[in-house]
């Protein structure tokens, strides 16, 4: 390599030893543990979103199941949609509003686009204070 010549072509042969696919195992070590500490009761779901990040939830309680159908029947007797994950997100919007307009108010900033009739969500909201106290 001493001085090649500038018209002459220099090749340089390149070798490497192929590693098998049992060296380049490697062994396996304490995987890390994400939730130390917490205690995990199995009553969690990840939910995904279509705007945001994945969140872990609890798994609806009797009160949220219970609102999720009625409302999820709304949803099919107004707009001839069954869809549980669209009424899960509109009971979790009321299930801690006080009156009709912090309630339309909420939905309004979750689920704007869908800009339901003021009916349905007077509907809504009777359906969701009916299973807050009790009456079927």
């Amino acid at each position: 390599m001493k001085d090649p010549a500038t018209t002459k072509c220099t090749l340089i042969p390149l070798s490497y030893q192929q590693k098998k696919t049992k060296d380049m195992i490697g062994m396996r070590t304490k995987a890390p543990k994400s939730n130390e500490g917490k205690l995990v009761n199995g009553k969690e779901t990840l939910r995904l979103r279509s705007k945001g990040a994945a969140t872990v939830q609890e798994v609806q309680n009797e009160f949220e199941e219970q609102a999720t159908r009625k409302v999820d029947d709304l949803l099919e007797s107004y707009m001839g949609i069954r869809d549980l994950e669209l009424a899960t997100t509109i009971v979790e919007a009321g299930k801690d509003k006080k009156n009709p307009d912090d309630f339309a108010e909420a939905l309004d900033s979750v689920l704007g686009d869908f800009a339901f009739p003021d009916v349905f969500l007077f509907d809504v909201w009777g359906v969701i204070g009916d299973v807050k106290n009790g009456r079927n």
